[in-house]
């Protein structure tokens, strides 16, 4: 039986349960959003206002559910307009399927007719926009081809370190019908994609152990890893077996509840100092998912960390990470959750060489001392207000379950270093791209995922006017995410300061 290749690409995305896809219809990529036309109890579009935004939600989409965010756009505007959620998704390892066309009007693609992407005499390659910009890259030619080339750029983006995957139709691929008994044959999607669970060699994680259960002072470093396996109790359990402080990077705010004992705080340009101190202080780093990239280094100050002085072990899915920037003791090459459960065990069947319970109780009295995450200026009374006293509102009045989303510029170090988390896994950024106006259709994205939670966006002045827009697509989906613009009146002309 021939079946149109659109159709069977939104049964794949049915049978993954992914529950929305976001874009703005145009060019051939009309048919995904005519396609799920009677289909909608299972999938449902979401049409902002521009690709920028349907891009940065697809992403935070990704970020929140752990399955590709679906992005869908015609050609042009795709690798344009809606480059910047998708740069995020490569840089910050955000799991995220992109689907577009060449708009190439079959054969007449070679005269370049207008908006043709296919690289030919006289059009632009949509191919070379992407090729450098995401995790993997299929071009369809048929649409036989199509459907093979979703399930493996679905494979792509969820399996091993994660990342935006882009398919690009041509029309006849995407117009076209095809025979679902052909060769090759079309299988089940979830039955191609293999597990990402691995885990270092035994030896590896023995070796670890010893080091951290000999260590005197040992701290843990989390980072984005933690979020993108869903390894926040693994995190929080290791660190109590251990009694070992927790930092975080910028991505991994939120991995252990900045409320928790054993919370440390974030690290790096805008980090607390009293994290960096006691990063600094460590004879041993377990570092978790997290690359050390020179902002959270503070640009590889040995002050903070140096392998000279202090035994470091990292772990990360990914082998190219590891032992990088900053060279590792030993480096355990696995899945977070998996790996730290397994380390986890190996520190528990060791003799005790130290009182965990104690540790505790040390670092809270530490943090109590150093008054941790407070400062005076928190509650200054300054009229205009200071960023910092916003914080502080926001963290008095903002329930548990508030996800929040901060944006690129000022406003994100402000919230990075003052607000703290009060549960695992309720706080974004954009520090893959750190692109200003981000978490305006991010704060979106988790309101259409999370109706009944608050879903609040820490943004500028700048920011808010760039994408401002999103106000009338949370009105089309009668949906209420809070918007808090921190307006410095940086970003408008003199004459229209406020004074």
């Amino acid at each position: 039986m021939e079946v149109h290749a659109v159709d069977k690409i939104i049964d794949i995305l049915i049978e993954l349960e992914i529950k929305h896809f976001f874009g703005i219809p145009g060019g051939f990529m009309m048919n995904f959003f005519e396609a799920v036309h009677d289909k909608q109890d299972k999938i449902m579009p979401i049409v902002p206002r521009n690709e920028w935004a349907a891009s940065c939600m697809a992403e935070m989409y990704g970020k929140l559910t752990r399955k590709p965010g679906v992005f869908v756009a015609q050609g042009a505007f795709a690798g344009s307009i809606g480059l910047f959620g998708i740069l995020e998704a490569f840089l910050a390892s955000t799991p995220m399927l992109v689907l577009t066309e060449m708009s190439d009007f079959g054969p007449f693609g070679v005269y370049s007719p207008m908006q043709s992407g296919t690289g030919d005499f006289g059009s632009f390659d949509i191919r070379g926009i992407f090729k450098n910009n995401s995790k993997y890259l299929f071009v369809a030619n048929y649409p036989r081809e199509a459907i093979l080339g979703v399930q493996t750029a679905i494979k792509h983006a969820v399996c091993g370190k994660q990342g935006p995957s882009v398919c690009i139709f041509r029309s006849n691929a995407i117009g076209g019908r095809f025979e679902e008994e052909g060769l090759p044959a079309i299988r089940e999607t979830r039955s191609l994609l293999a597990s990402s669970n691995t885990c270092p060699p035994s030896q590896e994680i023995e070796r670890a152990a010893d080091i951290l259960v000999k260590a005197e002072r040992p701290v843990i470093i989390s980072g984005n890893g933690i979020r993108i396996a869903g390894a926040f109790d693994e995190l929080r359990q290791t660190a109590e077996a251990l009694g070992a402080p927790v930092a975080t990077s910028y991505l991994g705010k939120s991995n252990i509840a900045e409320t928790h004992p054993l919370s440390a705080g974030p690290i790096g340009w805008t980090g607390l100092p009293f994290a960096h101190d006691i990063v600094s202080m460590a004879d041993a780093i377990l570092v978790v998912g997290c690359r050390l990239k020179p902002q959270e280094t503070c640009f590889q100050n040995p002050k903070l960390i140096d392998s000279k002085r202090q035994k470091i072990i990292q772990i990360d899915i990914d082998p190219r990470n590891a032992s990088w920037t900053i060279p590792a003791e030993t480096v355990l090459i696995g899945d977070a959750s998996t790996t730290l459960r397994l380390l986890k065990q190996a520190i528990e069947t060791r003799g005790k060489k130290y009182d965990a319970l104690k540790r505790v109780k040390e670092f809270e009295g530490l943090k109590e001392k150093r008054a941790f995450f407070e400062d005076p200026v928190l509650h200054s009374r300054n009229v205009p207000i200071y960023p910092q006293r916003v914080v502080r509102e926001l963290q008095q009045v903002l329930p548990e379950e508030t996800i929040i989303s901060t944006d690129g510029g000022s406003n994100r170090h402000w919230m990075n270093h003052f607000f703290q988390t009060k549960r695992p896994n309720c706080y974004f950024g954009t520090h893959g791209l750190g692109g200003v106006s981000w978490s305006l259709p991010a704060t979106l994205a988790a309101k259409v995922l999370f109706p009944e939670r608050p879903c609040v966006g820490v943004c500028g002045d700048g920011g808010f006017a760039m994408q401002m827009n999103v106000l009338l697509t949370a009105r089309q989906y009668k949906l209420s995410p809070i918007y808090v613009i921190m307006n410095n009146t940086s970003f408008v002309d003199e004459r229209f300061r406020v004074r």
